[in-house]
């Protein structure tokens, strides 16, 4: 109710979710509430000191580097924090980032500028507010300050409750399937000697069901982070029909994850907040080549997420899979779409080796762990891994193909 615009001005609805988070993270991360304090205060001073013209690469240094002490930290152990904070300082990264972009490029805030007029630099008080609101706050999804200061000022009132509420509908299913996920197939087991010592099959069978169980926990989490986004009029906007669009805060889309029959199709459905954010701060920023681009920003999305070889191992086996998956597209397009049934084969087999794959790169990202994810591998005599060598280096021998409505890379 203190952020809804029923109960009161922006000053009032920013305080309330500033007291909030603070409060939040004095409680559940204790005395780790100084780590996002550090960051916040650090890169508003680098915006107060360093030349605007290149002050949103300074402030992605910044970030970054006090993200990879923290990480290091936590990784020798010589620092442990509760699992919540590096959830708080990971979406901090992406909001001081973003701020200083904007901020650089003159796109701070919905009201256009007048020729030659530029952002001014927001207060250390409305920064805060930015930095610590607590709408996302945990679990995204990231949003820009654009769209945070249009909540705080916006004088239309959308009662979005209902909506809210029928956009989270699915969280009512989603709970008990991931209890009875973690019963029956819970994620820790792959760690444990026995399951070494199964049946390749099995084995296999065992990371899709827990492929599955990965993401209801996410889907999930999100969903109810959609909501009160959507509750707190974050980034809804209403037509003149009466229709609420916010799909501005949307971070995921359960239908095109689970349907979608090709690579890319689903990495654009999961987790589309931090996609655009990568696209926008990192990729179309970037001066390295377009061709390893794509590479650079899927080994960001890794060193953001952590040092552990887990990560690296799962976010780098993406770029050559997408790479290899366009390809056949491109080869395959001609004949699928002179042939109706050869395209519906082609989703089916599509959609059936990428979940199948998919289930074995995942692997890494929640074992983490280097010897133990080599060696669930190893005892699986390396089967997936030499499938998708053989087929790469088959694709490679092959042409270019070209389809003429869509580019070489998605």
């Amino acid at each position: 109710s203190g952020i809804n615009a029923e109960y009161g001005g922006s000053r009032n609805k920013q305080g309330f979710s500033i007291v909030l988070a603070l409060l939040q993270t004095y409680f559940i991360c204790k005395g780790d509430i100084f780590i996002p304090l550090i960051l916040c205060s650090a890169s508003y001073v680098a915006l107060m000191c360093f030349p605007k013209q290149s002050i949103g690469r300074v402030i992605f240094h910044i970030s970054f580097s006090l993200l990879l002490i923290f990480k290091l930290l936590v990784f020798t152990g010589s620092f442990i924090p509760s699992y919540l904070t590096d959830a708080v300082l990971l979406l901090m990264v992406l909001r001081v980032v973003s701020y200083a972009y904007d901020y650089q490029h003159d796109v701070l805030l919905e009201k256009p500028l007048k020729d030659g007029e530029q952002s001014k630099l927001s207060s250390f008080f409305d920064y805060f507010g930015y930095c610590f609101c607590f709408v996302g706050y945990w679990t995204g999804p990231f949003y820009n300050f654009k769209t945070y200061d249009a909540m705080l000022n916006s004088k239309t009132l959308i009662r979005s409750s209902r909506l809210a509420l029928w956009h989270m509908r699915y969280i009512l299913l989603l709970v008990p399937l991931h209890v009875v996920q973690n019963i029956y197939v819970p994620l820790d087991y792959v760690r444990e000697d026995e399951f070494l010592e199964k049946s390749f099959l099995y084995k296999f069978l065992y990371q899709v069901a827990c492929f599955w169980t990965f993401k209801v926990k996410f889907y999930g989490g999100w969903l109810l982070a959609e909501g009160i986004c959507i509750a707190c009029n974050l980034g809804t906007k209403e037509s003149s029909d009466g229709t609420v669009d916010y799909s501005s805060i949307l971070n995921i889309d359960i239908y095109s994850t689970e349907v979608g029959w090709e690579l890319p199709m689903c990495v654009r459905a999961w987790n589309k907040s931090v996609q655009r954010w990568m696209k926008t701060y990192v990729y179309d920023t970037t001066k390295l080549p377009k061709s390893v681009r794509t590479d650079f920003v899927f080994g960001l999305s890794a060193f953001w997420h952590g040092v552990r070889p887990g990560y690296y191992l799962c976010f780098l086996s993406a770029p050559p899979m997408m790479k290899l998956q366009n390809k056949i597209s491109n080869l395959t397009w001609k004949a699928r779409e002179a042939n109706p049934t050869l395209e519906t084969v082609y989703r089916v087999t599509n959609w059936t080796l990428l979940r199948a794959i998919s289930a074995v790169f995942i692997l890494p990202f929640y074992v983490l762990d280097l010897d133990r994810t080599l060696a669930i591998w190893s005892s699986m005599h390396w089967t997936p891994q030499i499938a998708i060598s053989i087929v790469f280096i088959a694709s490679i021998l092959l042409p270019e193909g070209q389809r003429p409505d869509r580019p070489k890379t998605s």
